[in-house]
């Protein structure tokens, strides 16, 4: 069973696509962890967070019909958090990648990492597949099962197997789609907007943090390279939008199909919702 865990900070972009969905869409064994307490740490009103919650959970289900769950549904995993904060030093946080970019941030940025660990402890999953960008949440997590371990002089917290994704998506000004970049473009976009997006790349021949390059990570077709040395920019803009539209089409119709099906849909989740909550209260009552 392999987990994948997403925080509901907004909604699935492109690049969620080729670093989640995409690697795994032919492996049936999946549960998707939805990280909506991560969401607080971010400049988002709750309301906001509740509708990116729903939505987010949708377009999940567009692609997989899996166990899904929530972080917040379960409040063991704050209690383990409070276990983890005690057992790492304070001053090692200076290593911590945001510290460089940002002058200002909340106490809940610092705690991310720390968070992420007690999700990935109480969940116990063999499998965890994750992103390139969390690489430094890994070795983090590592030190502390280590610590943690040493410290109770048996081996409590077992270990994990991650599957890391390096495939990166570039956005139009050169930089990983991401939502906190603001560059990001919804899965589900009509064709007008995908237009819009693809007319704010440079016209350029390089093949990295290209039109081209973004193109073939979404179609991963041979056609597409042909497309664009073979014609002007304009014509490949059109041709690809429709093509890219027409991809996500089917997907798009169940997504609006579970939104008006939205009741029944809860029920099935909040199933699923209980039925973790006993497993990870289980792997609690070992911790604390």
């Amino acid at each position: 069973m392999i987990l994948l865990g997403l925080n509901s900070s907004g909604l699935i972009h492109f690049g969620n696509y080729l670093s989640l969905i995409k690697p795994v869409f032919n492996y049936n064994l999946k549960k998707i962890f939805l990280a909506d307490l991560h969401c607080f740490s971010k400049n988002i009103s709750l309301l906001n967070i509740l509708k990116n919650k729903i939505l987010t959970i949708f377009s999940f289900l567009s692609f997989f019909n899996n166990i899904y769950y929530y972080q917040s549904f379960n409040k063991n995993i704050l209690k383990l958090f409070w276990l983890i904060l005690c057992f790492y030093n304070k001053n090692k946080t200076k290593f911590f990648h945001f510290f460089n970019k940002k002058k200002f941030f909340s106490l809940g940025k610092i705690c991310y990492p720390f968070l992420m660990c007690s999700d990935i402890i109480n969940n116990n999953n063999k499998f965890i597949f994750v992103g390139i960008d969390q690489i430094q949440h890994i070795e983090i997590y590592k030190k502390i099962k280590k610590k943690i371990n040493f410290f109770l002089n048996t081996n409590l917290i077992k270990k994990c197997n991650f599957i890391i994704n390096n495939k990166i998506l570039y956005s139009f000004d050169k930089k990983k789609m991401s939502k906190s970049n603001k560059n990001d473009l919804f899965l589900f976009s009509n064709e007008k907007e995908i237009s819009v997006f693809l007319k704010k790349f440079k016209n350029t021949n390089k093949k990295k943090k290209s039109i081209l390059n973004f193109s073939l990570n979404i179609l991963n077709n041979n056609y597409v390279i042909d497309l664009f040395f073979k014609n002007n920019n304009n014509f490949f803009i059109n041709k690809i939008k429709n093509i890219i539209y027409n991809k996500f089409l089917p997907f798009k119709k169940k997504f609006f199909f579970y939104i008006k099906k939205i009741n029944n849909v809860f029920k099935k989740i909040n199933i699923f919702n209980i039925f973790n909550k006993n497993i990870i209260n289980n792997n609690c009552n070992n911790y604390i």
